[in-house]
């Protein structure tokens, strides 16, 4: 998070740094992002740069969370019209979510993000189920009481789950595959000029059916 004199900026100039992130995140992902480049858009010294921010990665991740859907609030939404059906929940999800990803006035900064992700990243852009990854920004209490409102409406009895921990399993091995799949996504679109969301859409359900049903055919005679 932006050190407290980021804040202390009139909104002109903390818009002015964070078009600047906007355009160099856009440009390329994360690792290869210039400190350099961004405050001569912002056209501010380096040093108050880091005045504003501990390094790239901090202004990154504020920049995402300045700008990003609430995840978490649109996936308790998803499962609260598919009337508590987890996987049903996350397919609403994914498919109101895609079209932004891949088309929308972000997809640059997405398209880097998405490609270049990794554990670390994953889980500081993700909903949080479980535990938090070391130096993660503590949850606070909107976000603890998001995250209790998805676990009460999740109907556990359409699942083969024993409790709330395992059910934390489950989500985030469907996050990972809501994140690997727009990965591949990406990777389809830009080798094939005519790969489409529909295509991205239909490889999400064919995973989403294998974690359901399972993946291994039952034998002729059962």
């Amino acid at each position: 998070m932006p050190k407290e004199t980021f804040y202390h900026l009139s909104e002109k100039k903390q818009q002015r740094i964070m078009d600047a992130a906007k355009k160099e995140f856009s440009r390329v992902p994360l690792g290869e992002a210039s400190i350099a480049q961004i405050i001569k858009d912002a056209d501010i010294p380096r040093g108050s740069f880091y005045q504003y921010f501990e390094d790239k990665e901090d202004l990154y991740f504020y920049y995402f969370q300045s700008m990003r859907r609430n995840f978490q609030l649109e996936l308790n939404s998803a499962i609260e019209q598919a009337d508590g059906k987890l996987f049903e929940g996350f397919e609403l999800y994914f498919s109101k979510m895609i079209k932004e990803v891949l088309q929308g006035t972000n997809a640059a900064f997405y398209k880097n993000l998405f490609m270049s992700m990794d554990y670390r990243s994953f889980h500081k852009v993700a909903p949080h189920f479980g535990k938090r990854p070391h130096g993660a920004c503590p949850p606070d209490q909107q976000h603890k009481e998001n995250l209790q409102e998805f676990y009460d409406l999740v109907d556990l009895s359409l699942l083969e789950v024993a409790n709330q921990q395992e059910l934390k399993l489950l989500v985030r091995m469907l996050m990972h595959t809501v994140f690997s799949t727009i990965a591949e996504g990406y990777k389809q679109m830009k080798e094939k000029d005519d790969y489409s969301i529909e295509e991205v859409m239909a490889e999400f359900k064919l995973k989403l059916n294998w974690l359901k049903y399972g993946a291994t055919k039952k034998p002729a005679n059962e």
